[in-house]
């Protein structure tokens, strides 16, 4: 009886001891799983894009950007472009453009991926276009009004002056991005877009002249302001980054 008592003491003993081991090695695992890998910009999944449309738009621009992911539903995307001068059919003497025309681009926007179409997203974003123009103006001088109200200039003298036309875009977007096999990338998007459109020059007219109603394609006044909302919708392509 004591020679069975004790056999049961021990077994009893090494069962708690190994059940302590267990319970210390699942808290372990427990503890190691719980540990969060760092977040890195050197180790995020990045997209790199281009968007043909940007090429064939009335300004054309030559750009990339790309899409970095934070964790599974959230990512930033940055991106920048150049308006090359020599590209501009707007700056065409012939279609009644400018002397020159050039510039940059840049943006930037938030994503929300859907919890569960993953493939979907809600964008916040902003760009600033800056479109320098160089163009030789008829500037209205000794102004008077006409029988009709207007305004009339006895005569005008050609001016060559140098404007800068800034876009800021704020756009509201839904998109969908399709990531094929081989790291191929499809991102289709549509929202609203609000714009305001600013016009500065430094350049000096003459004493006593005037804006008239200008040639070409856009309304060319010093501190002319506008502000207004316009659809959008666009595609991208590019490819997945391989991670090291």
């Amino acid at each position: 009886m004591r020679y069975l008592l004790s056999t049961l003491f021990v077994f009893c003993l090494c069962a708690v001891n190994a059940q302590t081991t267990d319970a210390v090695v699942t808290d372990s695992t427990a503890k190691v799983e719980e540990v969060p890998v760092p977040w890195t910009l050197k180790s995020a999944q990045k997209y790199w894009k281009f968007s043909p449309l940007d090429i064939f738009s009335a300004v054309p621009t030559f750009g990339t950007d790309v899409e970095v992911n934070v964790n599974e539903r959230f990512a930033f995307q940055v991106g920048v472009g150049a308006i090359p001068t020599f590209f501009q059919f707007m700056a065409n003497e012939e279609l009644g453009g400018y002397d020159r025309m050039g510039g940059y681009k840049i943006r930037g926007e938030g994503r929300i991926y859907m919890p569960v179409k993953t493939n979907r997203y809600l964008a916040v974003g902003m760009s600033v276009r800056h479109i320098i123009i160089k163009d030789e103006v008829a500037i209205g001088m000794e102004p008077f009004t006409n029988q009709w109200g207007g305004t009339d200039f006895a005569y005008f003298q050609d001016t060559p002056m140098l404007f800068n036309r800034i876009n800021t875009n704020l756009d509201l977007k839904f998109g969908f991005q399709k990531i094929k096999k081989g790291g191929l990338v499809l991102d289709f998007y549509t929202g609203l877009s609000i714009r305001a459109v600013q016009v500065r020059s430094n350049s000096e007219i003459p004493a006593g002249g005037d804006f008239p109603n200008q040639r070409g394609v856009w309304t060319l006044t010093q501190n002319y302001n506008l502000t207004y909302p316009t659809p959008i919708v666009g595609f991208k392509i590019g490819f997945a980054q391989k991670k090291k």
